[in-house]
């Protein structure tokens, strides 16, 4: 079974417009009104800087004639088996995708996409917020009556302190802010990464520093990580240091915070949403380890304390983790004026993931009632084909939103770095040579759509020009191969430039994915019709990691692989566009195809900072049609979302800024 991770900014270095990111059961009975359906979603405080998002619903289903078999095994608990187990759960150092559906559960954010909407968002810790027109600037208005799980008050205090807790650290999750609240460039050369205007701040208020740039850096590092491991925000000196105006994030009252970017973001608010900018409560982590430069907190990998409406109860390493109902949920007290959909308290009060990399085990756990849900988006489980025989099983249901936006995308990366994939030719007579209507139908299985990439079907910016997907065509291929000066040996027979260039080739894949192994070995046969032979690499995801993150140049790197991509939240342009075409982020960090192109650089090197949408837009489109030109990547399938859950699972919602299943929402249906 696939073990997929997160394919936005990744494990990896990319030195440039972002720089460096140093990687990293016991419940209440359920009461009936548990399975009402929650309450329609509001509107709350919106931007507008992307579209909506629609959400309409083709599920297959059927159900069986034994009560027995359709009902939940117990009301109190819902048993979900997912194939990533967490690494951590802290929003410091979580990314993957199994991670961040934890702690979208447990940790809270300022604010969320609003429901299945993708240009709404609903306030959770903030009440409210204003931009500045250069959308360097964004003030938020603080819950004045959230509280963690343990009882301590959230504010503006903390806010200040979780921001900066998750910089220092210099995890992953840091990688959301570079070069928005600190310097990437300075971090990447000295090694410690630092709030912008940390070093002022702490100057105002009696601390000394190096003349050196580097040693001030880390001097600053340092003095910041033992403010924040013995973190006392009454103290007047902490006061008058988080409210430095000139500094990343500024404590402007107790329930009011600002945020002051390095560059123009108009997507701010959309990062703002991400797991990565979930609230830990400051005496917890203090507690248990503090915060230390560019360390993780091994505590808070497996340990939790948030504001939110679960908490992780125990967790055994890679096979199970129970998260249970919070009893001290804050939102639960609050007032229907003040509430939203998003702060709804849980209609099931456990939650147990289980854990496998078996195919097998999914489908029969799902068919036998002993799990009533399985891994849905980003990246949902069993692959596509194994779906028809599971939406034809008594009491199981596969709901796909084909209208949806196609969040996540298979593709082959061609190594530009090296030849013969160097050569724009070479790639296009591959583009070329695919039958995408057959891949769709043997592999995807009606859960795929061909599309043109780089940017996610469905999302804002995609495929400005409306440029069509490479079509099958072996005899154009052959021709650009021919002249070329390519051997090409004809499955008739037929030998083309018998003295030309002969070369070896291979596809490279993930050997526990079903759907990569049976495209490989399509692609295999396709390739040889237009006289090209491919070898087949079959890895593990471990080694496919490796493979990638070495140069282009190295002699390992894969000439060709197939690779799954999803962006790391919802910004289209920086995220799916920049960081798969500009070579800052060649390799693991995105250009996985390592592609280098001069002009195309130079116009994304500050894309994501630009503030005019018409020039964004047009940018976007210019660069659409230079890579569509030079086919770097070969855009095989956008998947359709889609989940596998037994027919009493109700309140499932799919939204593409919300990462993995909001658990709180989701309830039994048992009446049906």
């Amino acid at each position: 079974m696939l073990t997929l991770r997160r394919r936005g900014i990744s494990r990896g270095a990319a030195v440039g417009i972002v720089v460096v990111i140093i990687i990293v059961i016991v419940a209440a009975a359920i009461a009936l009104s548990r399975t009402s359906h929650p309450s329609t979603p509001t509107s709350q405080s919106t931007s507008s800087t992307t579209s909506s998002l629609t959400t309409s619903t083709t599920s297959s289903t059927s159900t069986s004639s034994l009560v027995s078999v359709q009902g939940p095994p117990n009301l109190s608990q819902l048993v979900v088996m997912e194939n990533e187990p967490p690494n951590s759960v802290d929003p410091a150092s979580g990314f993957f995708a199994g991670e961040d559906e934890v702690m979208t559960n447990v940790y809270q954010t300022l604010l969320m996409f609003n429901y299945t909407s993708i240009s709404e968002f609903a306030p959770i810790l903030a009440t409210n917020w204003s931009i500045n027109p250069t959308y360097t600037q964004y003030t938020f208005s603080l819950r004045q009556n959230a509280y963690f799980a343990n009882g301590q008050p959230f504010n503006a205090s903390v806010v200040w302190f979780n921001f900066y807790r998750t910089i220092l650290m210099n995890q992953v999750g840091a990688s959301y802010f570079t070069n928005l609240l600190y310097n990437g460039t300075q971090a990447a050369l000295t090694g410690y990464a630092v709030p912008a205007g940390v070093e002022a701040a702490l100057q105002s208020v009696g601390y000394q520093f190096s003349a050196n740039t580097t040693q001030a850096q880390i001097q600053a590092a340092n003095y910041l990580a033992s403010i924040l491991s013995n973190f006392n925000p009454s103290n007047t000196t902490i006061q008058k240091l988080m409210s430095f105006a000139n500094q990343a994030v500024v404590v402007v009252n107790q329930y009011t915070v600002e945020f002051n970017l390095i560059n123009p973001y108009r997507f701010f608010l959309q990062t703002l949403a991400v797991p990565g900018a979930g609230q830990v409560d400051p005496s917890f982590v203090d507690a248990h380890g503090g915060v230390v430069p560019n360390q993780e907190n091994t505590y808070l990998n497996t340990h939790t304390m948030g504001t939110g409406p679960y908490t992780v109860k125990s967790y055994i390493q890679g096979e199970v983790m129970t998260l249970t109902e919070n009893p001290n949920y804050w939102a639960a007290k609050l007032p229907a004026s003040q509430s939203n959909i998003m702060l709804t308290p849980p209609h099931i009060p456990v939650i147990i993931i289980e854990y496998t990399s078996s195919a097998t085990q999914l489908i029969q756990a799902i068919e036998s009632n002993s799990v009533s849900l399985l891994e849905g988006p980003p990246i949902p489980v069993p692959s596509p084909l194994y779906l028809p025989s599971l939406a034809s099983y008594p009491g199981v249901k596969v709901v796909s939103l084909p209208n949806a936006p196609k969040f996540l995308f298979l593709m082959a990366a061609l190594d530009t770095a090296k030849y013969p994939y160097n050569i724009t030719g070479f790639r296009l007579a591959l583009a070329h040579a695919i039958n995408y209507t057959d891949i769709l139908t043997t592999v995807a299985m009606g859960y795929g759509v061909q599309y043109v990439g780089p940017i996610s079907p469905g999302l804002p910016y995609y495929n400005p020009q409306n440029l069509p997907p490479y079509n099958y065509d072996p005899a154009y291929s052959i021709s650009l191969l021919s002249q070329l000066g390519f051997r090409l040996n004809l499955p008739n027979g037929t030998v083309i430039n018998p003295n030309g260039k002969s070369v070896q080739l291979s596809i490279t894949y993930t050997s526990d994915d079903p759907a990569e192994v049976k495209i490989a070995q399509e692609l295999q046969v396709m390739f040889s019709q237009v006289g090209l032979s491919f070898q087949l690499n079959p890895v593990t995801t471990q080694t496919e990691e490796e493979l990638i993150s070495q140069p282009g140049t190295a002699q390992s790197y894969p000439g060709m692989l197939l690779w799954y991509w999803y962006p790391s939240w919802l910004d289209p342009v920086y995220q799916d566009l920049v960081v798969q075409v500009n070579s800052n982020y060649g390799g693991i960090s995105g250009d996985v195809s390592w592609f280098d192109n001069s002009t195309i650089n130079n116009l994304t090197n500050n894309l994501p900072f630009l503030t005019n949408p018409q020039l964004v837009n047009q940018t976007v489109a210019e660069v659409y049609k230079m890579v569509y030109q030079q086919a770097p990547d070969i855009w095989l399938y956008a998947i359709v979302p889609y989940w596998v859950e037994r027919s009493y699972v109700a309140g499932v919602i799919y939204n593409p800024g919300i990462l993995g299943y909001y658990y709180p929402l989701i309830y039994y249906n048992t009446t049906t």
